[in-house]
């Protein structure tokens, strides 16, 4: 692992090679005489969906700039947790998938994205809705040191995952701890009845398993790749969107990279939104399966039930719309545009009555 100081490095041959032996470089082949090792880390684990998009990012840069760069994965939090926007500011991280509820407490602007269902899960509509706030996302991003490269869909539906009760209504929610990753996440589960608890991912298995927590907000992606169906079997079908995932350079990084190479990381990265937005919707079938044959348990609440949680969430984004600059203004029109045409029932998989 490289330094902390060192996180964007070039190595020239063998000259490098020996101060690598000293400084705690790691060379993937010395044979390359410009290959510049990237740091690149991500809070979910390397079998996620969301690592298997920013690995297709990724080889479609080393392929088209020939080996330039190397991308040095650093899984589940290993490199700097889920601080990877200070890890980028800092000079730690070079390369990171950055979601937005780890930063939108500070970061206002970015707040509605992680509000449920604030923007549509259908291939189609997932793809234009991040294409039209990429812009503004760019723009905010870059003021806290990072340029995003991709604004892609990174992650799949959200369920909630409880480990002794589906929150089928207003009562079951009564009393309820529900995991949170952030502020705006936690305004929500306030608004909806619950109880909010901000736990890392890290944690939040054990949590589950000792009762710190009962129920969690987490992507089924998660909730697979962390095996928390162990843990909290019973899934309430509610699939919303809950947070904006995008890759991001550091900008000590991308002022180092080549104008020609920028180019290529930035179309590599607007090529794979339409892939990305198909294979979320073709992945959560397979997922909620799986997790099905390991003893997951799904129900899916009434259309009442449904219009209470989406009039709850108006309250919260109500909150954030009086505090936005402009940048965060220009998301929220996009998000009133689209917040009307968001389908607030499963499209795939199961779709059984909650007892």
């Amino acid at each position: 692992m490289l330094t902390e100081k060192f996180a964007f490095s070039t190595v020239r041959g063998i000259c490098v090679a020996a101060a690598v032996a000293l400084t705690g470089f790691t060379v993937a082949s010395p044979s390359l005489a410009d290959t510049k090792v990237l740091q690149t880390t991500s809070i979910f684990g390397e079998n996620d969906f969301s690592s298997d998009v920013l690995r297709r990012w990724a080889e479609l840069v080393a392929e088209r700039t020939e080996g330039r760069y190397d991308f040095r994965y650093h899984w589940a939090g290993s490199l700097v947790g889920n601080k990877t926007l200070d890890g980028m500011s800092d000079g730690i991280v070079d390369v990171a998938v950055q979601f937005t509820p780890y930063v939108s407490g500070d970061i206002i602007d970015l707040g509605v994205l992680d509000i449920p269902f604030s923007f549509p899960l259908d291939a189609e509509g997932l793809a234009a809705f991040h294409r039209e706030v990429r812009p503004f996302v760019t723009e905010i991003y870059n003021d806290y040191g990072s340029q995003v490269v991709s604004a892609t869909p990174i992650i799949l539906a959200n369920p909630l995952t409880c480990s002794d009760r589906f929150l089928s209504d207003e009562e079951k929610w009564s009393g309820a701890k529900v995991r949170a990753a952030g502020r705006w996440h936690s305004e929500t589960i306030r608004a909806w009845g619950g109880s909010p608890l901000v736990i890392s991912p890290g944690e939040l298995y054990s949590a589950l398993d000792r009762g710190t927590a009962d129920c969690t907000l987490m992507v089924y992606n998660g909730v697979n790749s962390m095996k928390l169906y162990e843990v909290a079997p019973k899934i309430t079908r509610i699939d919303h969107s809950v947070a904006f995932g995008t890759i991001n350079v550091s900008n000590t990084a991308w002022e180092q990279i080549p104008e020609e190479d920028r180019k290529i990381m930035l179309e590599a990265g607007d090529e794979i939104v339409t892939w990305a937005a198909e294979e979320t919707n073709r992945r959560l079938e397979g997922i909620i399966d799986e997790m099905a044959a390991a003893g997951a348990e799904y129900c899916t609440p009434t259309p009442e039930e449904f219009e209470r949680l989406v009039a709850a969430t108006d309250g919260v984004i109500d909150t954030i719309r009086d505090q936005v600059t402009d940048n965060g203004a220009a998301i929220i029109e996009v998000v009133d545009r689209y917040r009307s045409s968001v389908i607030t029932q499963p499209t795939v998989g199961p779709n059984n009555a909650c007892p």
